[in-house]
């Protein structure tokens, strides 16, 4: 296992503390400071948060390359996902959403990032009748960012997701989803905070899907009905119980740490490194 850290929590502090002209430059100094982060704490992976995809287009786009090849650790990512939709029932929205994570794809490859993580968006809230049609749409979706991106030397991973999206829940849930897609190329990011508003049973996940789960986000939460992203340790999910079980299927991938400030990072680091 390689200990990460994400720039999600970079960015959320830049964007509320609004001390930069525009959203490249914010988008740019966090990915640097997320570097920086990792190089004090001896830490092997940087899992940088691409949204929009378009902060690497036009000018930016040599400047970001330049920024990642000045840092040493292994380097993967995030693709969009705020406005992203792979599952809609409004299949504009979807090849939008299919567009975004092709061409976040091609950067990945141009990076020699060999993990991109995506969202599968948000199914119906309000009818569930209608939740068959965007769990077709999103094996529709996946399918056509798989075929489109086989010669790339990626891994494509899907990620579950809180239970207020309505898709990609428990291992129940997430089972439906796979045979629908139906994919060996696929694989899956493994996320402890979304799993944890479902219920989910970790050992039941883990035994079905260690073979694919290439990569973990290691997120804490106080409730099943909110994703807020606090310092690890300070919640309610069971990191011992979760690292136990990774570790029996001798899990090589990424642990990223993902919070919602990078404050006070050093704390969660500590933390798990304490149940190492």
């Amino acid at each position: 296992m390689k200990l990460g850290i994400s720039s999600l929590g970079n960015i959320m502090e830049n964007a509320f503390n609004n001390k930069f002209p525009n959203i490249s430059s914010m988008l740019y100094h966090s990915t640097e400071e997320s570097f920086k982060s990792a190089e004090k704490y001896g830490i092997d992976v940087v899992e940088i948060v691409v949204d929009p995809q378009d902060m690497f287009i036009g000018e930016m786009k040599q400047a970001y390359l330049d920024l990642f090849k000045s840092y040493s650790m292994l380097k993967q990512v995030h693709g969009p996902f705020i406005d992203i939709n792979l599952c809609s029932i409004n299949k504009g929205i979807s090849q939008a959403s299919v567009d975004a994570y092709l061409e976040t794809a091609q950067f990945c490859q141009e990076l020699k990032a060999k993990i991109l993580t995506i969202h599968p968006g948000l199914a119906n809230f309000l009818l569930e009748s209608l939740r068959d049609y965007n769990r077709i749409q999103l094996a529709k979706a996946i399918n056509s960012i798989l075929d489109m991106t086989k010669n790339l030397d990626i891994s494509i991973c899907l990620e579950n997701m809180p239970k207020n999206t309505h898709i990609m829940l428990d291992q129940d849930n997430i089972e439906e989803n796979l045979k629908l897609i139906n994919r060996k190329e696929l694989f899956l990011t493994y996320d402890t905070s979304h799993f944890y508003t479902n219920n989910g049973d970790v050992n039941l996940l883990w035994e079905r899907y260690h073979k694919i789960i290439k990569n973990v986000h290691l997120v804490e939460n106080f409730t099943t009905e909110s994703d807020t992203h606090p310092n690890l340790g300070s919640g309610k999910v069971n990191f011992k119980e979760i690292l136990d079980v990774i570790n029996s299927y001798s899990y090589k991938g990424a642990l990223i740490i993902e919070l919602s400030s990078n404050q006070d990072l050093g704390n969660s680091i500590d933390y798990i490194h304490k149940l190492l």
